[in-house]
């Protein structure tokens, strides 16, 4: 009865739960999206792609030769490191948390039911989110899609403007992300003088 300590969910960019896993006395381990993941593939096929709150690192449990795609949420992303964010946060990607925002309240309701019980219930209750969100799909697309549109008239003009003063082309970014990947790579290393610095503190204090 109390094995289960949580669930492992799957949710498209609508915020539709594709697939749900139980955790087994455990917290979130590699398990749970490894058979997330193999599911999706074996449904969709490999050529993919899916946000997941650590799929930077979880990218080389998982492997290249997929043809799977990881990303990290920008919400996630903003925790991680300059580089982290620069390849893998590109979009939004927190769909999972505005699923799991809603069933909290079925915690103190399934606590001590059986396993059966304990699934049907959140089987019924993701049904009834889906057919919810499904209700709601066309003014989810149409809010979305004339923000996109908003964003694409503002930022457009905005980008056309800062190229202008820069004397910029759009050949540039290209390059500028190289640039600030190469120099973010240098950064794995203290500057010289700062590792220095560092020695001389820890010889003070050993000294002590």
């Amino acid at each position: 009865m109390f094995d289960q300590s949580g669930i492992f969910i799957a949710a498209c960019r609508h915020r539709f739960v594709l697939l749900a896993c139980d955790m087994i006395r455990s917290g979130e381990l590699a398990k749970y999206p490894l058979a997330i993941i193999n599911k999706l593939l074996t449904v969709y096929g490999k050529t993919g792609a899916c946000t997941y709150d650590i799929g930077c690192a979880f990218m080389k449990t998982l492997g290249n030769n997929l043809g799977f795609r990881l990303m990290v949420g920008a919400f996630h992303g903003h925790a991680h490191n300059r580089m982290c964010q620069r390849d893998w946060h590109p979009i939004e990607g927190e769909g999972r948390e505005h699923v799991f925002s809603a069933p909290n309240a079925l915690a103190r309701v399934t606590r001590h039911t059986s396993t059966f019980h304990r699934h049907q219930t959140i089987e019924q209750h993701f049904a009834f989110w889906n057919d919810d969100k499904y209700a709601n799909l066309s003014n989810f697309l149409w809010n979305h899609y004339r923000e996109a549109l908003k964003s694409i008239e503002i930022l457009t003009v905005e980008l056309s403007t800062i190229k202008l003063e820069l004397s910029i082309t759009d050949d540039d970014f290209p390059r500028y992300l190289e640039q600030e990947r190469a120099y973010l790579r240098s950064l794995k290393q203290p500057p010289a003088r700062d590792q220095f610095c560092i020695r001389y503190v820890e010889a003070l204090d050993l000294t002590e």
